[in-house]
């Protein structure tokens, strides 16, 4: 479940990560413990787009203010050759440009919590997610974002969000 003020939270602004993509590239000249430590310090401090499709529930369409109460929301996959569906976030706009040009496009700013909740909480057939998906390619498993979730879903319930 995507809590509400992520939900509501549309990009008003250019979203952009350079410290990330430096991380991201720096890992992939050279992969070791460092460099993906440094990717993920750099993951867990971003935001990032994340595409999805809305509607408004029937009965609602006058409604003046979308929330999660009269809204339906899907967000966008990739299915890979071997049909594993992944979720898919973007770094920054022109990235998502490259991905699906499209001049209107419903997206959300989620920070890496917000998309391993997503997933978590997705049926056992979505794999994960994909980070730019034409040029980095960056995948996230669920097995590797469970951990996030629940030390999410820990701090939450503690009350020290």
């Amino acid at each position: 479940m995507i809590p509400t003020k992520v939900i509501m939270k549309m990009v008003e602004n250019d979203v952009i990560n350079p410290a990330l993509m430096l991380a991201i590239s720096r890992m992939k000249e050279n992969n070791n413990p460092e460099t993906r430590k440094k990717m993920m310090d750099e993951m867990s401090k971003a935001q990032f787009l994340v595409p999805c499709d809305m509607k408004m529930k029937p009965g609602t369409e006058n409604e003046s203010q979308r929330n999660s109460s009269n809204t339906i929301m899907n967000f966008n996959m990739v299915m890979t050759d071997k049909e594993e569906k992944f979720f898919i976030a973007f770094t920054d706009t022109a990235e998502m440009q490259k991905w699906k040009k499209q001049d209107k496009q419903n997206v959300m700013i989620m920070k890496l919590e917000d998309v391993a909740k997503l997933i978590s909480g997705a049926g056992k057939d979505v794999e994960g997610f994909v980070l730019n998906p034409a040029t980095t390619n960056l995948i996230f498993r669920r097995a590797s974002l469970a951990d996030i979730a629940d030390r999410t879903e820990k701090v939450v319930e503690e009350g020290n969000l």
